[in-house]
């Protein structure tokens, strides 16, 4: 959604006019389509032997497991889909034709070749290059695909967008992966490169929770819903694109050679000896066990006018934010709070809660138009005692990174409360997340959990981030390992020139 700056720039009174009557959008009806529901594998497969003896002795709770290293998180999807015996659904926001997606697409391909039936929603936002890829596994026997709040596919994607902007700027942002019933991936990482460590230009910081137990039938549930709704269309009804005879062919080429080269190099041998998958099949201990509620918006979101009674999973997880006694602790590659929750957030920091929060600095964001309108709550959270950091690129902040060139940005999505409940999943602190996008993500009650993640957060941060202090009305950068900044540090001078123009600008509603 943050992809199209220039164009955001020049069309802003358009835009503005646009979004006004976001209210007003309006969504053609679904052609015909069969409903469908989370289906489970048979009890002598795998993946639900394994989840029955972990789960134990542990009725009602949730069990998860954290995953930051992009690797594992690539290794431990690999090794659920191979497992599968009876269903696979897959619910992402982005899926990208390279390695990583091509790679995962193999996998879901023979699963479904062994009889797995597999249910791919995907947001129509981004399936630009993967059209093909997505209408040629639509027509293989146990795959269906289907496209949330589809573009027309008539013309470029640009012009269709700001034609039917009110429509089309209301995204499917939730990400989820449930194999056979059992186990479910949730967090921030998308289908591509960039989240798995190996892109060439920039490596998404981010992460991920395995879930077993009573959350994953609710993780299910909420996918039905989505899938039945009337803002999923059928992929070949979605995108009016003939293929060629041999589309199914060219693709297992690709496929197939793709897995070859990709397995092959040192990345690839690396992710079937993880450590990670044995251990967590075999260790109960390793798990978090906790109460835990899937907090997700409904499909019909994107088809309301943005109100702040309107919020719905945003509104929840702001409430339990807000109610902390001690200690709120904020990881958000955006902050855009908007002046009702920064007011609130002020005034937490005010009554003595101590306040953390990370976001990206103008040198690691992957949006400037993003970092220019935050610029303004920079100096009033630090005159409220706020702590707030900065992550740069050029710090070390490089988990798996496998290109070391390439530049590492913050993407996770974590909210940590008095340290006793932990928020994991698709949802950023802005605007765009509280009133324009469906969000999904899991709030767990576990004091251990979120214990231990806002105590590594408060003793490690200062070593892979900028803290900005007021200095005599100054801001001011303060870096581990050498002298403080008195400007955006690191970052180019059309950088800091496009923050500046864009923070002029009246943005934020858009982004």
């Amino acid at each position: 959604m943050r992809q199209i700056p220039l164009l955001l720039v020049a069309l802003v009174p358009a835009l503005f006019l646009l979004g006004g009557c976001a209210g007003r959008a309006e969504f053609a009806p679904p052609p015909p389509r069969t409903p469908s529901y989370h289906l489970a594998a048979p009890s002598t497969a795998a993946l639900p032997r394994i989840t029955r003896r972990l789960t134990a002795g542990h009725d009602g709770l949730t069990g998860v497991y954290p995953v930051t290293s992009a690797r594992n998180a690539l290794a431990t999807r690999l090794a659920a889909i191979r497992a599968a015996r009876g269903s696979i659904d897959i619910q992402y926001f982005i899926f990208r034709r390279d390695d990583t997606g091509l790679l995962l697409t193999r996998e879901l391909v023979r699963a479904a070749a062994r009889g797995v039936r597999v249910r791919f929603l995907l947001d129509d936002f981004t399936t630009g290059n993967a059209d093909k890829v997505l209408l040629a596994l639509d027509r293989l026997p146990n795959i269906e695909v289907r496209l949330f709040n589809p573009f027309p596919h008539r013309g470029p994607r640009a012009l269709e967008f700001f034609a039917d902007f009110p429509r089309l700027q209301r995204r499917m942002h939730n990400k989820s992966l449930t194999v056979d019933d059992s186990v479910s991936f949730i967090g921030g990482r998308n289908l591509s490169n960039k989240y798995f460590g190996i892109d060439h230009e920039i490596n998404f910081g981010d992460l991920d929770l395995i879930t077993i137990g009573a959350a994953v039938a609710d993780i299910g549930r909420q996918f039905d819903e989505y899938w039945n709704s009337s803002y999923a269309f059928p992929v070949r009804a979605a995108i009016p694109r003939r293929l060629h005879a041999d589309a199914w062919q060219l693709l297992k080429r690709e496929l197939d050679g793709n897995a070859a080269e990709l397995l092959d190099s040192d990345y690839g041998r690396s992710l079937e000896p993880s450590p990670v998958i044995r251990a967590l099949s075999d260790n109960p201990q390793l798990w978090y066990w906790a109460p835990a509620q899937v907090l997700y918006d409904p499909p019909h979101k994107v088809a309301i006018a943005p109100q702040r009674n309107r919020q719905f999973a945003g509104r929840t997880l702001m409430q339990h934010i807000l109610s902390a006694q001690r200690q709120i602790v904020v990881i958000s590659p955006y902050f855009l709070p908007g002046e009702h929750y920064l007011q609130l957030l002020l005034a937490a920091a005010r009554r003595g809660v101590q306040v953390y929060i990370l976001t990206n600095s103008l040198a690691s964001t992957d949006v400037t138009l993003v970092h220019g309108a935050y610029r303004k709550y920079r100096r009033p959270l630090l005159a409220a005692g706020v702590h707030l950091y900065e992550l740069s690129s050029r710090l070390k902040y490089k988990l798996d990174n496998w290109n070391g060139d390439s530049r590492s940005l913050l993407h996770a999505k974590a909210f940590v409360i008095d340290g006793r409940e932990l928020y994991v999943g698709s949802f950023n602190l802005d605007r765009r997340s509280i009133l324009l996008n469906t969000e999904l993500g899991l709030l767990i009650e576990s004091p251990r959990l979120a214990g231990e993640i806002a105590d590594n957060f408060i003793h490690n941060v200062g070593g892979n981030a900028y803290r900005l202090q007021l200095q005599r009305g100054e801001l001011v950068w303060l870096d581990p390992r050498g002298p403080p900044y008195r400007q955006e540090p690191n970052a180019r001078w059309w950088q800091r020139l496009g923050s500046q123009v864009s923070s002029w600008l009246p943005l934020e509603p858009l982004l």
